[in-house]
């Protein structure tokens, strides 16, 4: 018997090393995919605060324009987390939207129409995946090809996105294809307002952020920058900085960086349920201005120059308000900018 073995075994012993070979890498790959558990990617709600460099939310302002012009306005948090993962801000091609015209990367010159063109080039991907914002965000870097993919086997997971780009990787001919952790390195510069305590994190009170801003009150946030439904009016509308509780006390409201006061007093001193109400604006050089709303005392005077931590008035109900808090803003060059990143 041992013989018969012998013989077969010298007689097909190239078939039989191409067996082993195959077992073995059989064993290997399995034993590869027990230790590398898919990667878990947060969930996104919508909404949200971008937590983004100053670089990218100086195209803010553009990418709001082009989001409202295609009806994707609610994404803008999103859109920049994607510029910030795409370019950082620091490419002409922001948001690396060449490709998706059939041009090389970043053919595109003019930051401008890189957004026009990647804020439309999502917002048909989000309308095609129903708005399933993981499977858009993987097909805005695979391409739309992997929606269809993707559909046919449960939808979007990492795992999906793994055998796409492996597939994708061996027809190209390439070493591989794609980013596959795109969903969670786009998402995880962003941060849901609407997730926990209802809050948004932010450096605490008396702490200077690297942007050498100071959050102005200790509250948390009860309305992030962006689009919402008016309180009073009802309306949709941009709402253009951040709104800390209070606690129900009028407390005092710290500057948030040193500066000169260049506007004090009410907004329409003849009608004080008007707009900001009692505000302050304090100028910081190189074209920052804060802004500190609907206070119920100003404790500066318009020309005073105060450094960081000083008190500029106390929390209140004052102008168009449903009850005491804070609405602060910053302005850059004379933009409204979401205060967030910079705290």
């Amino acid at each position: 018997m041992n013989i018969k073995l012998a013989l077969f075994a010298a007689k097909h012993w190239k078939k039989l090393i191409l067996i082993l070979m195959l077992i073995f890498a059989l064993i290997f790959f399995f034993f590869l995919s027990a230790q590398q558990p898919e990667e878990q990617s947060p969930e996104y709600q919508g909404g949200g605060t971008a937590k983004v460099s100053p670089l990218v939310m100086r195209y803010e302002p553009l990418v709001r324009k082009y989001a409202e012009k295609y009806g994707v306005e609610s994404y803008v948090p999103l859109l920049l987390a994607k510029m910030m993962q795409e370019s950082g801000g620091r490419l002409p091609d922001v948001m690396q939207s060449s490709e998706s015209l059939g041009l090389p990367r970043n053919a595109i010159t003019d930051p401008e129409y890189s957004i026009d063109v990647g804020v439309k080039y999502f917002a048909g991907i989000i309308k095609k995946t129903k708005g399933d914002v993981k499977l858009a965000l993987q097909s805005y870097n695979f391409g739309q090809g992997f929606i269809d993919y993707a559909l046919k086997r449960g939808g979007y997971s990492k795992a999906v996105a793994v055998e796409f780009s492996n597939m994708m990787a061996a027809k190209m001919g390439w070493s591989r294809y794609g980013d596959i952790n795109y969903v969670s390195n786009v998402l995880r510069y962003l941060e849901n307002d609407s997730g926990g305590s209802g809050t948004v994190s932010a450096a605490a009170p008396g702490s200077v952020s690297s942007y050498g801003f100071m959050r102005p009150v200790s509250g948390h946030i009860t309305s992030p920058f962006g689009y919402r439904i008016h309180p009073i009016t009802g309306e949709r509308k941009l709402h253009e900085g951040l709104d800390f509780t209070c606690q129900k006390q009028y407390i005092p409201i710290r500057v948030a960086k040193s500066g000169k006061v260049v506007r004090a007093g009410w907004e329409n001193p003849n009608d004080h349920g008007q707009g900001y109400g009692q505000r302050v604006y304090v100028e910081h050089g190189k074209g920052q201005v804060t802004v500190y709303a609907h206070l119920s005392k100003i404790l500066v005077s318009v020309g005073q120059t105060i450094s960081q931590g000083q008190t500029v008035g106390n929390c209140g109900n004052t102008g168009g308000s449903k009850g005491i808090h804070l609405h602060f803003e910053i302005h850059i060059d004379g933009r409204k900018v979401n205060p967030a990143p910079y705290l």
